[in-house]
């Protein structure tokens, strides 16, 4: 992401678009390396799902970017993303090949990805609240519900893995 202080619109959408990106990646990856078949067809629909996502703020951009600003209030909203910056999005390969390796993998690795979820509809819901124009508040705030639905699927799925 950008190290700069603020953010335009077009760097809002396309920090989004990094996230559902390596969203894609991450759970193609757990897909594969899941030792559970349910988690393996979740984490298998969770990757499709970014997929789709990242072609909805493509959309954004195509649709939006032709002139002017995204965001009413800009200057007071865009220093808010600058906290992205903290903490990695979803956990690099090392650290979830680690975590693998433990005793209850499964269930740590669905709370990794359930933190992220909720950190991506937070921001797609902020986003949602300062968008100019209606498709951008329609797009982020389905893409807020969007993570949403896939922490409470990532939920569901772990009170069925035993707290070891």
């Amino acid at each position: 992401m950008s190290k700069t202080n603020e953010f335009s619109g077009f760097e809002v959408i396309r920090t989004a678009m990094e996230i559902e990106k390596a969203g894609h990646v991450f759970y193609s990856e757990m897909s594969r390396l899941a030792s559970q078949i349910q988690l393996r067809h979740l984490f298998n629909k969770l990757a499709e799902d970014e997929v789709q996502h990242l072609q909805t703020l493509q959309r954004l951009i195509e649709n939006n970017f032709q002139g002017g600003a995204f965001w009413e209030n800009e200057p007071e909203y865009l220093p808010y993303l600058n906290r992205f910056e903290e903490f990695e999005l979803f956990p690099e390969k090392e650290k979830l090949f680690a975590t693998l390796e433990s005793t209850n993998a499964d269930r740590q690795i669905l709370e990794l990805a359930i933190a992220a979820e909720n950190r991506f509809s937070e921001y797609f819901a902020v986003a949602a609240l300062y968008a100019r124009t209606e498709e951008g508040k329609e797009a982020f705030s389905w893409l807020a519900c969007e993570e949403r639905q896939h922490a409470e699927l990532l939920t569901q799925r772990l009170t069925h893995i035993p707290d070891e």
